[in-house]
């Protein structure tokens, strides 16, 4: 790469530009300061997809971990479905532009 361009000044913009432009979009990610509402819920739907993918599949011998197994698919099957319909409710009528984000509860 470093022979792309003739002048060496042209080329280190390039990288630079590329590290900056990286950078940004890393702590754009690490933030989840561009994840609205919907988006939020059209990524973690196939996070629970794979929940439920992987609890039916696995290779499952002790009826305690088949029970947690089966709890696992009944709540992310009930919640993809909550999500699913919360997406259409809020793309038919989006939560205002004003609206301030909400705090997380604390973990139990």
């Amino acid at each position: 790469m470093w022979s792309m361009y003739k002048k060496s000044r042209t080329n280190a913009a390039i990288v630079l530009a590329a590290a900056v432009a990286f950078a940004g979009s890393l702590c754009l990610v690490r933030s989840q300061e561009t994840v609205g509402d919907v988006s939020y819920m059209e990524a973690m739907i196939p996070h629970h997809s794979i929940a439920v993918m992987t609890s039916k599949r696995a290779h499952i011998k002790d009826p305690r971990v088949r029970k947690l197994a089966d709890g696992i698919i009944e709540a992310q099957v009930r919640e993809i479905g909550e999500m699913k319909r919360l997406i259409a409710e809020l793309e038919s009528k989006p939560t205002p532009d004003g609206a301030k984000d909400l705090p997380a509860r604390p973990a139990k």
